[in-house]
């Protein structure tokens, strides 16, 4: 049930009455207070009725706070920020592979751009799913807001020689990247779409991993998969929570106007212009751009204006919602030369939108409102080194104007009459001649289609009218104002006091009558029910007196006084170093008079929400601090329903706005929204906080709660920011001399008068202290070039006469406070004369600042107008100070209660003091210090650490006291005295220090390590100083170190002076010197123990197996292996437990696994229990592990079997997947095998596997055939808490500290121990010094030198960074420890980021000389030198001496041979012997079927088969017991392992260069020698030969028409090739002619190939190009790819579609061309592998974009190499076996070889009859024109020869 709450009577001005007492209220506005008891009352029994309905016990339980009356702000101990500055950043991203990419025959390639950089895959031919698996680094050196706004792109397009063609792309921002858990992408799809082309839809999915990372970050490592059946749908690259399918929308960016922008431009040439005309003139050119998305759309440019109006609109279009975080929109100041910065704002869309579903979200949107804009000063130059400040990086230090906007978001699909409208106006407004700018709109802004890159800027509509401005009122008094740099000199000093540009001095606001609040306006407000000047909660006295008077207007012909008058500065008394004000008999005071929009609901929202979480806060990080109290439970229980409580007030006053919005036209769109927004997402915190409550009812840890609630924390932290901008920020800067010297920043928004408490500004009306920074960049140093302790109020007109109500007693106006004459002094009428006292004891943690690494430290003390400094302590960086700082005759105004209550602060400043320059800034503070009243009786104030911050660093702490006690004449003697030392400085009371006890700490100097050179010269004769409290102990020297780094004497032992409270521990710091000829010491490095407490003796606890509980239990241990030791012994364990008399032992029953020699020794009663289910179950398995077995052929069991096995175990825990037994004997099984593991037991014994089946209750999951180990993801020394259970180990530094990169710093490594416990009282004065008396050495090994014999495994490396120009690498391995180096140089893996080595080494090394390993990868280079890619340090003597036993990981299995031979040099019974032994349990005893430890008994299998004989043997059972050592000792033994090491470069510290997946294992020379190294060669691939004949072809469309006949044909042919080996290509002849699709071929296809089962992949090994020296190493799925083609003679061949079939799995062909659809492929039947069936023939489609194209009968014939060779056969129709030739049509032939031929078949044939007929009446033409033509002649020839 809800807890109850006393109703706000109103907030943001609104009534909780119903509809008929708004408009009672709103008929009688002004008579508001006179009511006021009458609204009381009602709002009273409204809250009676309310109450009624909570629940009971919550009402006893909340209660209402009561907030204190503040008058100063919050204590802020930090004084100033670091600047954010460019680091170095990487985004690495894996381009796996494309599916369902649009277009024929394509040949992608992926293009990679982010920012200016780009680069592409390599071009894959002739394919529309290509496989690239390629590997890309991008290397960003940026400030963090800039890399995150980077823009990744991801573009596919179709690669040709002269030019390529855009396919689709994909994009998102790096912010979307950074903010996934791990800041990654991993195994996802992008869907790749065409900006261009919004209606087409997805253009195909691209396969990628992306992930960002920083300095410190490791990229995780993913298994990269690639399925044919993958649900790409469902795996999307989209951030959680998106939807697969997102529309295009359209965001519309309208820009109306500007105002308040800068008069004078700072372009090159604007400074000559300046000069000649003045700076009065304006001179700015001013436009707006606009960026989203990588896209950029600027408005048309304003000539000559400071107030430019625009109405334009910037129109984007992207997919909804977009991968974008941020909208930048920037001014500009366009210049003939180059363009100027004038401001920047970005739109967060997650503030200005709600992407939860249903009514509850909303789509992005923005105003119109008024965005402020910040940057350097309105009088920066261009050689200002704060210009940067204009492009949105960093914090502004002045107002640059503001700009009115308004975001419209509209989702194109669906076609909304709001879109319709929306493009309706845009076309009529595009028809009118507008021209917004002297030179018109720019040439984006001509319409027309937008495209990439390039948004559409067009012109919109004017809005019809403005916002009615309010007048606002700002009043401020100076209370204080110190620690003034003594740069600034003797002149006189002012503080300027600006809102916007009212308030300017150099460049105020244009001037302009102040009119009276507008009718309008009233009647806007009085809509919305908002008083002017009421209360919201309840109404003060003061304002009650007054309200009537308040709707006056100001008095205009008043100005406001903006400033203060200039005053001279004096200096401070003690050490000189600052100058103050002196201000203690009257405070300066300040008045500005401003006019704004009516927006102050916005603040009052933020304010609320702001209150409501710094009390969440507050509470929340008190209940952290108390977390181990036993009472902290009551109090966050009360934490949490007081949050309730106030959250629930806010959403019944959000309900009540929200039911006033039909009258609240003025409203934004946003303000309704977002106020929505805050009711349902506190609403939803309730709920949830009210759940964390219950949770602490059930005694749920407080931790976890509490981490629940810091999310909560966070959510209310993102509600509080306004994105509609209303007032602007508040900016005081200090004046002298016509100059801007320093500014301190304030929001408007937390000094804005409410009247309710709850949404009044948390400093309105308070005494609040600013540090005033300087404009410049400052980096760690203190900038801080004054102090103020101002009192501000800001707020509407009308409710000015509030301004004092909050004044602190003893100060007072000049005469009546009147906002038409408000008051130019405050006087302070009570002054009182105090002391102060600074107990300055010591400090602890400081930041070293010399080269040696330590420092000089003092501290300044600074109050008011006194400043003094302690001595000065050489060389420490924990300085024990012992001084007392008195500053006397210090006056303070006010109230004796006030100033006890609220003193002024005090600030603290520690600086490293340098001989030759100034002090090094360590850190500051700011600090409250106690007031002692000489009225009360003293008391001694108590020392406390305070913070020490060095900009956004930690500077240590400083032990202090401070106490301000007053002064009266009559009781001066009365004050404590103060003691002087020797050297005459006041040292601190003894009253004051704290109480001290005797401790002894005893050390342990173990060694050495790592030590670098000092001045050049190598560490030699090293020795160690342990300094704490003022007492040194020094250690033994070390007579030459390179011979021995160990310490020849380890153990000696100090007391100390030190605090019994433990919090106020001084620091341990550890000096390490060299000594050297002649007496001298060099410091070499030193290290700062912060926490003694870690230190602190604990007595070691009772072994629990040497006590016999009082109650029998029986433990089940879990393993991976799942076979019971026996069914009797399981149920005599169950009933164990249920009995409840007491027993002699703990009985332990451990799951036991066994070999198949096992089983057969199993009862043959148990045997005859299991035969019949085991026979069925066993069949299925033995079929399953037959058709596997056929595809691995003559593979066997190998240490890669282990590892596959592994991966796939740890696969399934990352996925949560748990096996059942019955779920395992069949799901895990196959799925195990289906990945290639399986495919490895192909030489074991079919009688033996049949024999286990029979006596196996349940077949055995693949665990039980294969053994595992355990793979981290990290390095072992993080799994295993750096192995510092026997010694720790410090690091040395040297030289000035730099937080951001201690690399350089690092010296070498000091090994020791600390034992720290107090003194008895009772305890001897003798105290003996031997060795047995001593704590710390318990469990030290003995110092003498070791022979070890390491081998070192690297398996692979994953992520390596790219080395050579072209972007790859050819790494290699090399191994240093100590002088001994192995080079394996030869063995260099080519062209591979992902190599796998597959590597052992053997290496003797003696330790402790020769204990650190190094494991480095280079980069081979054929010319010069090898390149250094990363390196891993190793320490392998914490590992070797560690009692978790890191010399050799445990089995999980006992073997004595095979791929999981046991690899120690003792047995597992030898070990546990030995452990036993070492650490003093007794046992093991052992006997058959049990192990007994003290009073525990592990039961388990204890017979094997050895030589076909049972056999007692303890080894398996012993090693399960020491996988189990935990549950004994209390700490775990390290299992065979493969850990993942991160490798670091020396160039880039911090930044991932890869991972290397290797482990160590270590046997001492003295022990038994152990067995051989375990291969772990890689896996060759084994070869195989692909047999494809092409049979037939049927329905394939044909492409080419004849010109004659007008007949369709195609010149069909067949191509094909397996993914990967393009180079193979091959083709069949082609059928001319094809007049039906009908092709007849008989071609043979043979393509040989390398092939890894366990991985699926293809084996390629190539050049990359003709240069390359060696064949790159590539892998890609077995994909098989045919096509079918139209030839062409002459002419490029036409395309006409395309089969790929996964040879793992596709479909059966059909057994006939009817059959075989165009959906054949996606029909869902079950699939087929080759490698399985080895044969398959049949009817498979040709497909393009969808579409069937034909159809194709092949055979496909898999065999290996071996069996290939055997049985040759030929390609085409060649020997061996030639295939018949094809029975083809006599029309199958070329038209351009048989030109004849092609005219008999397609001419005669067809026209024979024709020509026939055609050629006889040639004939007869020619003879009777030959007869007409020779007749006439003949004729006339007769006639002569007859005349003759």
């Amino acid at each position: 049930m809800e807890p109850t709450f006393k109703i706000a009577k109103n907030l943001f001005g609104l009534k909780m009455k119903n509809k008929r007492k708004l408009k009672k209220k709103k008929t009688k506005a002004d008579l508001i207070l006179a009511n006021k008891g009458a609204l009381e009352a009602e709002a009273e029994s409204h809250s009676d009725e309310c109450q009624e309905e909570d629940d009971h016990e919550n009402q006893r339980f909340v209660h209402r706070r009561e907030r204190p009356d503040y008058k100063r702000s919050k204590l802020n101990t930090h004084i100033q920020d670091s600047e954010g500055k460019s680091q170095n950043f990487r985004i690495t991203i894996n381009i796996t592979e494309a599916r369902q990419l649009v277009g024929d025959n394509i040949d992608p390639c992926v293009v990679i751009e982010i920012g200016d950089e780009k680069k592409q895959t390599s071009v894959k031919e002739s394919t529309n799913a290509p496989f690239y698996n390629e590997y890309f680094v991008f290397d960003i050196f940026a400030h963090k807001e800039v890399f995150l706004d980077k823009v990744i792109k991801l573009s596919v397009i179709h690669s040709k020689m002269l030019r390529s063609f855009f396919i689709g792309s994909f994009k998102l921002d790096v912010w979307t990247v950074y903010k996934q858990p791990g800041h990654h992408f991993n195994n996802k799809w992008a869907q790749l779409t065409d900006p261009r082309d919004k209606n087409t839809g997805v253009k195909g999915f691209l396969k990628c991993d992306i992930s960002v990372s920083e300095k410190g970050d490791s990229i995780e490592q993913v298994s990269k998969t690639s399925s044919a059946e993958e649900q790409i749908d469902k795996n999307l690259l989209l951030p959680e929570g998106f939807p697969s399918e997102r529309p295009w929308a359209q965001f519309s960016v309208r820009i109306y106007k500007a105002e308040g922008l800068p008069r004078n431009s700072s372009t090159i040439m604007a400074n000559v212009t300046k000069a000649l005309i003045g700076d009065r003139t304006t001179l700015i050119d001013p436009y707006v751009e606009v960026r989203f998305f990588k896209q950029v759309g600027r408005t048309s440019t304003q000539r000559s204006s400071a107030d430019p109006v625009w109405n334009e609109q910037v129109v984007f279009t992207e997919m909804f919602p977009p991968l974008c975080q941020r909208m930048k929109i920037q001014v500009w100041d366009e210049g003939s030369v180059n363009d100027v910065a004038i401001g920047t704002h970005y739109f967060d869309l997650r503030r200005i939108s709600n992407e939860q579903d249903g009514d509850r979200g909303f789509l992005p949107t923005f105003g119109p409102a008024w965005i402020n804009l910040y940057g350097s000063s309105r009088t920066q130059t261009l050689g200002d080194d704060t210009v940067e400040l204009n492009e949105g990086i960093g914090e502004g230090v002045s107002f640059r104007g503001r700009i009115y906007i308004e975001l419209v978001v509209e989702i194109l699909s669906g076609g909304s009459e709001s879109k319709q409208s929306r493009i309706k106006t845009i076309k009529d407004i595009k028809n009118e001649k507008t021209a917004p700018g002297k030179d018109g709109p720019p040439a984006a802004a001509t319409g027309g289609t937008a495209e990439e890159g390039k948004a559409e800027v067009l012109p919109v509509e004017p809005l019809s009218k403005g916002e009615e401005n309010e007048n606002f009122f700002l009043f401020g008094a100076l209370f204080e104002a110190s620690m003034i740099d003594r740069k600034i000199g003797d002149k006189p000093i002012s503080f300027e006091f600006s809102l916007g540009n009212y308030g300017n001095i150099f460049d105020p606001a244009l001037p302009s009558a102040i009119p009276a609040p507008s009718s309008v306006l009233s009647h806007r407000r009085k809509a919305l029910d908002f008083p002017d000047g009421t209360d919201l909660f309840s109404v003060s006295p003061s304002s009650s007196q007054t309200s009537l008077l308040s709707t006056e207007p100001p008095d205009l012909s008043r100005s406001s006084k903006p400033s203060t008058t200039p005053e001279k500065t004096h200096l401070v008394e003690g050490n000189r170093h600052y100058m103050y004000l002196p201000l203690e008999k009257q405070k300066p005071c300040i008045n500005l008079i401003s006019q704004w929009e009516g927006r102050t609901y916005r603040l009052y929202i933020s304010n609320m929400l702001e209150n409501i979480a710094n009390q969440f806060v507050s509470g929340v990080l008190l209940s952290a601090h108390r977390k181990c109290d036993p009472g902290v439970i009551p109090q966050l229980r009360l934490v949490l329903v007081e949050f309730c409580t106030d959250a629930k007030e806010f959403i019944t006053t959000a309900d009540a706005m929200v039911r006033a919005e039909v009258k609240s036209d003025y409203l934004t769109l946003l303000d309704k929204k977002r106020l929505t927004m805050c009711k349902q997402e506190l609403q939803s915190m309730v709920d949830e906080a009210m759940s964390l409550s219950l949770r602490l009812r059930k005694n749920d840890t407080v931790k976890d709660v509490l981490r629940e609630a810091r999310k909560l924390t966070k959510k209310l932290r993102f509600l509080v920011e306004e994105p509609q901008h209303t007032v602007p920020d508040l900016f005081i800067w200090l004046l002298t001399n016509n100059k801007r010297i320093a500014y301190a920043r304030v929001k408007a928004r937390d000094i804005l008068y409410s009247s309710s408490i709850e949404t009044c500004g948390i400093n309105c009306g308070k005494i609040q202290t600013l540090f005033m920074k300087t404009s410049s960049k400052r980096g760690l140093t203190l900038s801080v070039q004054a102090k103020i302790d101002v009192y501000l109020w800001f707020g509407a007109f009308s409710d000015a006469w509030s301004m004092l109500d909050n004044l602190p007693p003893g100060f007072s106006a000049t005469e009546a406070a009147d906002p038409n004459n408000p008051p130019l002094y405050l006087h302070v009428t009570e002054q009182h004369q105090f002391q102060l006292r600074c107990h300055m004891y010591q400090a602890r943690g400081l930041i070293a600042a010399d080269n040696s690494g330590l420092s000089d430290p003092f501290a300044r003390v600074t109050f008011i107008s006194h400043s003094h400094n302690t001595n000065i302590v050489q060389q420490t960086l924990s300085p024990s100070w012992d001084q007392c700082l008195q500053m006397n005759q210090i006056v303070l105004g006010g109230n004796l209660q006030y100033i006890e209550k609220e003193p002024p602060r005090i600030v603290i400043e520690v600086y490293d003091d340098d001989a030759l320059g100034k002090p090094e800034y360590l850190g500051s503070t700011v600090v409250v210090p106690t007031v002692q009243l000489a009225s009360v009786d003293y008391t001694p104030p108590a020392l406390q650490y305070f913070p020490l911050h060095c900009g956004n660093l930690s500077g240590g702490d400083v032990l202090a006291a401070f106490e301000l006690m007053e002064i009266q004449e009559v009781k001066r003697w009365n004050l404590p005295q103060l003691e002087a030392n020797e050297a005459g400085f006041l040292v601190v009371p003894r009253n004051i220090r704290p109480v001290l006890s005797t401790y002894r700490l005893e050390v342990l100097f173990w060694g050495l390590r790592q030590l670098k050179k000092v001045q050049l010269l190598s560490v030699d004769r090293p020795q160690v100083f342990i300094e704490c409290a003022n007492k040194s102990l020094r250690s033994s020297v070390i007579p030459k170190y390179k011979s021995n780094p160990n310490f020849p004497t380890q153990l000696d032992v100090i007391e100390l002076e030190l605090p019994e409270n433990e919090r106020i521990h001084p620091n341990l710091t550890i000096t390490v010197v060299d000594w050297r000829a002649f007496g001298r010491s060099t410091l070499v490095g030193n290290h700062i123990v912060s926490n003694l407490k870690a230190y602190t003796y604990v007595p070691p606890p009772v072994t629990s197996a040497l006590i016999a509980p009082k109650t029998p239990t029986t433990t089940k241990f879990s393993t991976t292996i799942t076979i019971l030791a026996s069914e009797d012994q399981s149920r005599q364990a169950e009933e164990s437990v249920a009995v409840d008399t007491p027993r002699p032992h703990c009985e332990i029953l451990v799951e036991d696994g066994h070999s198949p020699e096992d089983q057969s020794s199993k009862p043959p009663e148990l045997q005859k229990e299991r035969g019949p289910k085991s026979s069925r179950r066993v069949r299925s398995t033995r079929h399953r592990r037959r058709t596997i077995a056929d595809e691995s052929a003559e593979c066997v069991i190998d240490w890669w079997s282990k590892y596959y096995a592994s991966v796939e175990k740890l696969a399934k825990q990352n996925d949560g997947t748990t096996l059942t037994p019955l779920f395992a004997k069949t799901s895990a099984y196959q799925s195990l095998l289906s990945e290639g593991i399986g495919s490895l037991v192909g030489h074991i014994d079919g009688d033996k596997k049949k024999s286990k089946a029979k006596d196996t209750l349940f077949p055995s999951p693949i665990n039980c055939k294969i053994a595992t180990l355990k793979l981290y993801t990290k390095e072992l020394e993080s799994e295993f808490a750096q192995f510092n259970d026997w010694v720790d180990t410090f690091e040395l530094y040297r030289g000035k500290a730099n937080k951001e990169d201690d690399d350089e710093r690092f010296v070498g490594k000091f090994k020791g121990r600390f034992c720290l416990y107090k003194v008895p009282d009772d305890e001897d004065e003798d105290f003996q010094d031997d060795a047995d008396f001593f704590r710390v050495n318990r469990g030290i090994p003995q110092n003498h030198s070791v022979q070890v014999l390491i081998r070192v495994y690297i398996v692979s490396a994953t992520n390596l960074q790219p080395a050579d120009p072209d972007g790859g690498a050819d790494p290699y391995i090399v191994l240093r420890i100590g002088k001994n180096e192995i080079k394996d140089r030869d063995n260099y893996i080519p062209k591979q980021l992902n190599p796998i080595f597959g590597r052992s080494f053997e290496i003797q090394a003696k330790f402790p000389q020769e204990s650190l390993l190094t494991v480095l990868i280079y980069d081979f280079d054929l010319v010069g030198g090898d390149d250094l890619m990363g390196e891993t340090l190793i320490d392998l003597e914490n590992r070797f001496y560690s009692r978790h036993r890191a010399t050799c990981g445990l089995p999980t299995e006992y073997s004595e041979e095979g791929y999981n031979a046991w690899r120690d040099c003792l047995k597992p019974s030898e070990i546990l012997s030995k452990l036993c032994r070492e650490n003093g349990l007794h046992g093991p005893n052992f006997a058959p079927g049990r192990i007994s430890i003290g009073e525990k008994v592990f039961t388990g299998n204890t017979v094997s088969m050895h030589d076909e004989e049972p056999k007692e043997c303890y080894e398996n059972l012993s090693l399960k017991v020491l996988n189990q050592w935990s549950d004994i000792m209390g700490y775990s033994l390290v299992p065979e392992h493969i850990e993942s090491r991160t490798l670091y470069h020396k160039s880039r510290p911090g930044m991932d260069q890869g991972q290397l997946k290797m482990w160590v294992d270590m046997f001492p020379m003295d022990m038994p020698c152990p067995g051989p190294s375990v291969d772990i060669s890689p896996r060759k691939p084994k070869p195989y030969e692909l047999r494809i004949i092409i049979w037939n072809t049927d329905d394939v469309v044909l492409e080419d028409t004849n010109i004659i006949t007008g007949q369709s044909s195609s010149d069909i042919y067949v191509k094909g090739w397996l993914k990967g080996l393009e180079n193979d290509r091959q083709e069949t002849d082609v059928h001319y002619n094809s007049l039906t699709g009908e092709g007849n071929f008989n071609w043979r296809f043979v393509f040989p190939f390398n092939y890894l089962p366990a991985e699926k992949m293809i084996v390629v090994q190539q050049k990359e190009h003709i240069f390359s020296l060696d064949k790159a190493e590539k892998k890609f799925p077995a994909i098989l790819i045919l096509q079918v083609w139209d030839f062409e003679t002459l002419s490029s061949d036409d395309f006409i579609g395309t089969l790929e079939l996964d040879l793992h799995k596709f479909p059966p062909g059909a057994k006939s061309s009817k059959l075989c659809k165009g959906d054949f492929l996606t029909a869902g039947m079950e699939n087929i592998s080759i490698f399985q069936q080895k044969r398959a023939r049949g009817w498979w489609p040709f497909s393009n974009s969808g579409e069937l194209t034909g159809k194709v009968e092949a055979e496909f014939h898999l065999l290996t190499a071996e069996e290939a060779t055997k049985n040759p056969v030929g390609k085409a129709r060649n020997e061996p076996e030639p295939l018949p030739k094809p029975n083809r049509p006599d029309t199958s032939f070329s038209w351009f070889v048989n030109p004849f031929k092609c005219f008999f078949y397609l001419v005669w044939n067809r026209y024979k009859k024709y020509i026939i007929l055609g050629l006889l009446i040639l004939i007869t033409a020619l003879f009777l024109a030959l007869l007409f033509y020779t007749l006439p002649g003949a004729i006339s020839a007769k006639i002569v020869s007859g005349k003759k």
